[in-house]
Order: structure tokens, then sequence, then C-alpha cells
């Protein structure tokens, strides 16, 4: 009894039986979601197309980002510069 039960050419005989009594039903039925993998790839392309243009203005932000740390960073540096030049000129006056 349990040999019968580990057999695997029983368990490939009930996977196959069950599906294909699975398709011949939806079949029957006329369940056929043939016209659906077009909606998909619409939604999918959708998706794609949201997800380039938010990355792409992520990017764009945080380039302007560091576009303007790098600007404050050199006038400020350039302002240090002229104060310390400035404090050396009246400590030799």
């Amino acid at each position: 009894m349990c040999s019968n039960i580990l057999d695997p050419q029983r368990h490939y005989f009930i996977i196959t039986f069950v599906f294909i009594v699975g398709t011949l039903i939806i079949h029957i039925r006329g369940d056929d979601q043939s016209q659906e993998p077009a909606s998909e790839l619409k939604y999918a392309a959708i998706g794609i197309g949201v997800g380039l243009f938010l990355s792409i203005c992520f990017l764009a932000i945080k380039i302007c980002m560091i576009k303007r740390h790098i600007l404050d960073n050199g006038q400020s540096e350039d302002s240090a510069r002229v104060f310390t030049r400035s404090i050396d000129a009246e400590s030799r006056t």
C-alpha cells in the first residue's frame, strides 16, 4: 500500500490528468483569457514609463543638488581665502 503512494509514475499521471482536465474545462467554458496578455503588456509598459520618469527626475534633482553644493563650497572657500588675506594684511600693518 505505501509503495503505491510513493510511485513516481502515479504522481506523474495525476499531475498530467489534473492539468488536462483543467485545460479542457477552461476551453469548454470559454474562459480562455487570450486577450489578457495584451492588457498586461500595456500596464507593464505604463509602469516602466512611470518608473523611468521618476528615476530621471530623481537623478536630475540629485545632480542639481550636487552642483549647488559644489558652487556653495567653491564660493565659501574663495571668501575664506579673501578673509584670511585681509587678516594677514591687517596684521602686517
